[in-house]
């Protein structure tokens, strides 16, 4: 907000926005692949963002002009110039694109920015991407397995934890009744193992998931694998 002041005159105030007078956005990218020996030229680099945004947005919504103004084969880094209009449809693109000659691949967008002066040198620097976490390239098909036998104790502490004292896991007697027979493990703490599938098998440490739909499968009796 500014005021503007006139002799003689009421104060008046006027509203002012700065729109960004720059035509273009510049992008630091880097393209990681499953087989990081895997080089690609210059063109061949131009060409695959091209294919990604023909794939997203058809021939007609993928008509927009972006420059590879800098290019380094040895770290897959790249310098993109685009129309500022097109930054969105081109950085969606890039995060979507996920294989390359049938191996997996992802780009990774180090740096934006609306001016070119900042981008001095960047190419220079060496390896400027750290390598992809191991086990971090997934792909359909993929598998990974865990095998656990609960205890009584396992589902005893369980149940403290979580309040979820049900007889049909801790009372034996109780159990003996139904058509379980014995104690069974809860539902919950079994589907519970996908956390320890993820952040130590696949795609490995560090990983966690977000959501989960749990489905039924058979009752598991305790000691049971």
């Amino acid at each position: 907000m500014r005021r503007a002041d006139k002799k003689d005159e009421p104060a008046v105030y006027q509203r002012v926005v700065l729109k960004n007078a720059s035509p273009y956005h510049y992008l630091k990218v880097c393209l990681v692949l499953e087989d990081d020996s895997t080089r690609l030229s210059a063109v061949e680099l131009k060409q695959f963002i091209v294919t990604g945004l023909n794939s997203l947005y058809g021939e007609v919504g993928a008509a927009l002009t972006f420059d590879l103004l800098k290019y380094d084969e040895d770290t897959l880094t790249a310098l993109l110039r685009v129309y500022s209009r097109g930054l969105v449809k081109l950085w969606s693109s890039l995060t979507l694109l996920g294989s390359y000659q049938n191996q997996a691949c992802a780009f990774r967008v180090l740096q934006v920015s609306p001016t070119s002066l900042t981008w001095s040198g960047i190419l220079n620097q060496r390896r400027p991407c750290l390598p992809p976490p191991s086990r971090r390239l997934l792909h359909v098909g993929q598998r990974a397995s865990l095998t656990k036998a609960f205890s009584s104790r396992d589902v005893e502490l369980f149940a403290e934890l979580t309040g979820d004292t049900n007889p049909l896991h801790l009372d034996r007697a109780y159990a003996s009744t139904t058509s379980f027979e014995t104690p069974i493990v809860h539902g919950v703490l079994i589907n519970g193992l996908i956390s320890a599938v993820l952040g130590t098998r696949m795609p490995g440490r560090g990983c966690i998931f977000l959501y989960q739909e749990i489905r039924g499968r058979p009752p598991t009796s305790q000691g049971e694998g």
